[in-house]
């Protein structure tokens, strides 16, 4: 069946959104690259790099999730609107993406919790012990431990950012099953608008 010029552009807005998607999950996987390569940086400069790299591409990463969202609004809008959708499916993945995140809200992923912080706060101790034994004297040192504090700053940053996002990503991949049968349009539509319940519990 020959798309009406509405379902074109939606079919052309659904491509731009996942390829936002797509930059993201790029992005977030140099910033974890380069978060490991700092921990483990004695070089002052190197760490000046890696830190102003990561906090570029932190900025970049909050710009195209902010877009992202909106996007996920607008083309769910669109789909509904157009109803070549199975509406059913889509309210059974929802039903179970919603169950999973309640499981890991109640606790079931208490012990990974506990051991993400505590990973992370002894990579925090680590990257300071390693700044600490540049340490020299007078404005050299005053320099290293003003890079120290901003070093431990933006180790936490990029936890809270790309943390949760990881994370889920990881959690969520897996829920729900993929349509079997159906008109081709209507499997479409159907497997994007659980792609956008997943986005939306990823990324917003």
């Amino acid at each position: 069946m020959i798309d009406t010029i509405i379902e074109k552009k939606l079919k052309q807005d659904i491509h731009e959104k996942n390829l936002i998607r797509s930059e993201i999950e790029i992005l977030l996987g140099d910033v974890s690259r380069w978060k490991d390569k700092l921990i483990n940086l004695k070089s002052f400069k190197g760490q000046r790099k890696y830190t102003d790299s990561i906090k570029r591409y932190i900025s970049e990463i909050e710009k195209l999730r902010a877009g992202l969202n909106k996007m996920n609004e607008y083309v769910d809008k669109h789909i509904r609107e157009v109803g070549k959708f199975s509406d059913s499916e889509v309210k059974e993945f929802t039903s179970q993406l919603e169950q999973k995140i309640s499981e890991i809200e109640a606790g079931n992923e208490s012990e990974g919790k506990g051991a993400s912080k505590n990973k992370d706060i002894e990579e925090i101790r680590n990257a300071r012990a390693k700044l600490a034994e540049l340490k020299g004297k007078g404005n050299v040192q005053g320099k290293i431990e003003k890079a120290s504090g901003r070093k431990s700053e933006d180790i936490e940053e990029v936890e809270r950012v790309t943390g949760k996002i990881a994370r889920l990503n990881k959690q969520l991949e897996n829920v729900g099953g993929g349509t079997e049968s159906g008109d081709q349009d209507e499997l479409f539509y159907t497997q994007e608008l659980k792609r956008i319940a997943r986005e939306k519990a990823i990324y917003s």
